[in-house]
């Protein structure tokens, strides 16, 4: 892409498609609505001229299920990060992603990466009675990527136009503001929740140079890209191919425990040397198929030949309290009953393998 191929048409797409249906703060989306023509014309001036700095953040934090920093955009920065991430990002990307490698994709989240998941354990189970899985787990990954080794390899990817662009997005983090904001809440957070001190002060702040802001379209498809090159080398130089990698957590199957062990090290001396990244050693394990792992919501364990798959405990306590939390916004009027009942058919639906166990937690608070 470069300033003589943006269409006005496209913004106005993404907007409308993307954003407005999106954007939950419907105040927000009616106050832009007032002079939408007038912010879309400016953003269309602005990518054709290249002369887009991103707006401060809205930052704050959330407690449930567990406290974590939000740094929001304003709908004029959401509307351009779609753009960029839709006919630059994915377009230029996508080709140096393996099949492997899910989250954020277009039809490759998490149900394909379970649905890829179960059919690597189902083809290990016919050649092995007993194998392994070598789950990692990497330390605080959107706050641990290089800015500087996140370009460098953007480089060759990208022209001029779209490398200004995007490395503008990347260095947004590296202001004041942020950490000062982050300080702020996190006292205002101890002041009230002293007994949470623990779990406050874990809160990680953003470093200079390094730092994806989570939740940005744009930053999802950079931080899958980021380890591409790993990916690579674990497939097709340790020859682990039966491999699903979701975000940052990977599992990878191989029969043989010795070898995993290998590939381990291997491949915590390439995250540390040349990514400066850090695995969780308290998640990262080698467990049999026979012990069980556990991969996005669900616990694996191969017992006589059959695979059973369950709702981890945590994730069926989570659905409970989120049930429990809409139906009480609902009864007191800061929902509408159709999107109580759309959160409600999304945990009865999106949740395969335990469906008795969360229609009985359906029926317990809504019955």
């Amino acid at each position: 892409m470069n300033k003589d191929t943006i269409v006005f048409d496209d913004i106005l797409k993404i907007y409308n498609d993307e954003i407005r249906k999106r954007v939950k703060n419907k105040k927000r989306i009616n106050e832009f609505e007032k002079y939408k023509i007038t912010y879309l014309t400016n953003i269309y001036n602005t990518l054709k001229e290249n002369t887009y700095a991103p707006h401060k953040y809205n930052i704050f934090l959330i407690r449930y299920p567990k406290y974590r920093i939000i740094m929001s955009q304003s709908i004029y920065d959401k509307i351009i990060n779609h753009f960029v991430s839709k006919y630059i990002l994915e377009p230029k990307l996508t080709n140096y992603l393996d099949i492997r490698n899910t989250a954020t994709r277009k039809n490759m989240g998490s149900n394909y990466a379970i649905s890829l998941l179960n059919k690597y354990i189902e083809i290990n189970k016919r050649k092995y009675t007993n194998f392994y899985i070598l789950k990692i787990d990497l330390s605080k990954y959107f706050y641990s990527i290089d800015h500087q080794l996140l370009k460098e390899l953007l480089k060759d990817k990208l022209n001029d136009y779209e490398y200004h662009l995007i490395e503008v997005m990347i260095d947004s983090t590296n202001h004041n503001y942020v950490n000062d904001t982050i300080i702020k809440l996190k006292e205002k957070e101890l002041e009230k929740y002293p007994y949470k001190a623990k779990e406050i002060n874990k809160l990680p702040l953003y470093e200079q140079g390094a730092c994806l802001a989570i939740g940005m379209m744009t930053n999802q498809i950079l931080a899958i890209f980021y380890l591409y090159k790993l990916h690579n080398y674990i497939i097709h130089k340790l020859h682990l191919k039966y491999m699903v990698v979701y975000m940052d957590d990977y599992v990878i199957i191989h029969h043989d425990k010795e070898y995993l062990k290998y590939c381990l090290s291997k491949i915590k001396d390439i995250l540390n040397k040349e990514y400066k990244l850090q695995i969780n050693e308290n998640k990262t394990k080698i467990t049999s198929s026979k012990e069980g792992f556990i991969f996005l919501q669900y616990k694996y364990k191969i017992v006589n030949g059959k695979t059973i798959i369950k709702l981890r405990r945590s994730s069926l306590n989570n659905i409970k309290n989120n049930i429990k939390n809409n139906n009480k916004q609902y009864q007191e009027g800061k929902i509408t009953y159709n999107k109580l009942f759309s959160s409600i058919n999304n945990y009865a639906n999106s949740n395969k393998y335990d469906k008795i166990k969360v229609s009985r937690i359906i029926d317990k608070y809504l019955g």
